[in-house]
């Protein structure tokens, strides 16, 4: 083989190995975005249903301050 045709092999191989590089890194960053990602997720969800549990706390709170019961208001929690 000629000097010529080792060295363009060389610079062909290189630049697929740095290529093989770049798109893992990329893939690991993308990887650990969704890790965080479903992270948030879960904290978010969780927070929901700690507000959902404290949201009836205080409904029941109400009704016991009150003693009767308070009218839900149905177009929010109409389930149509």
């Amino acid at each position: 083989m000629s000097m010529e045709l080792i060295a363009i092999f060389s610079v062909g191989v290189t630049i697929v190995g740095v290529g093989a590089v770049l798109a893992g890194i990329i893939l690991n960053g993308q990887r650990i975005q969704r890790a965080e990602m479903q992270a948030q997720r879960e904290a978010i969800i969780s927070l929901l249903e700690r507000m959902a549990h404290l949201e009836g706390l205080l409904e029941g709170l109400r009704e016991a301050i009150t003693g009767r019961r308070v009218a839900e208001d149905v177009g929010k929690y109409d389930p149509r």
